[in-house]
């Protein structure tokens, strides 16, 4: 399937709803707090308020769709494998994850954009850590550091974008991304995704509810909307 079809846009997939954190979450700024911070590792934040940015999603949805991939027997690589997508380019075929997500050659067909509290609940506490020695498996005495995390149960706005990739409401039979892309959403509806720091002690899990879609084509040089519906669970 020709993969590169950015020259043309043939249908536009919009989807909205919300998303909420069942465990602490923290999308922290890296081990050098911003100045003034009470905490060694701070939460994420634009305009003073928590924020899951659109890039650490999309990170986590390329990396679940890899293993819905793999699951199906489709062969996945690293979107940094540099031989394997050159082969690509001089093949002029992808492979579905590099069409969906990109790669360094190809751009990608989805925008996931930041989350954002949808009203002032999103309040943080801090928690105190100790640094653990890999070599000696053990905790560092006097080593402690604290860090922020947002409460459970915030509510977060969630917006995706996808081009000319038709998956709703039914997925395309003949494009293998269109399968991927329903699955992933019906894993985040079921089961939710791990974001942020804390992944393996439960920390970061976060799922979508009160989701719609829309579906728009240019026509005539005009965006219209085709149709639309709820995003619901598979049985």
């Amino acid at each position: 399937m020709n993969y590169k079809d950015f020259d043309l846009i043939k249908l536009i997939t919009r989807i909205e709803g919300e998303l909420t954190n069942e465990t602490p979450l923290r999308i922290g700024v890296g081990r050098e707090p911003p100045l003034g911070a009470p905490v060694d590792i701070a939460v994420y934040r634009v305009d003073g308020k928590p924020c899951i940015p659109g890039s650490s999603l999309k990170g986590v949805f390329r990396s679940l769709a890899e293993s819905i991939a793999a699951s199906k027997g489709i062969h996945v690589h690293s979107p940094w494998d540099k031989e394997e997508v050159e082969r690509e380019v001089k093949s002029g075929s992808f492979c579905p994850i590099c069409g969906i997500f990109g790669s360094t050659e190809l751009a990608s067909h989805i925008r996931i954009y930041d989350a954002y509290p949808k009203d002032d609940s999103a309040r943080t506490f801090t928690k105190t850590g100790v640094s653990i020695d890999r070599e000696f498996s053990a905790a560092r005495p006097g080593l402690l550091f604290t860090e922020e995390l947002v409460v459970p149960n915030v509510v977060w706005s969630f917006r995706m974008d996808v081009l000319n990739i038709r998956f709703l409401p039914e997925p395309d039979d003949g494009d293998p991304r269109a399968g991927l892309l329903k699955s992933l959403l019906d894993y985040l509806l079921k089961m939710g995704i791990s974001v942020g720091a804390r992944k393996s002690v439960g920390s970061g899990l976060v799922k979508l509810r009160q989701a719609m879609w829309f579906i728009y084509s240019l026509e005539g040089g005009e965006v219209k909307k085709v149709s639309e519906g709820s995003l619901e669970m598979s049985k």
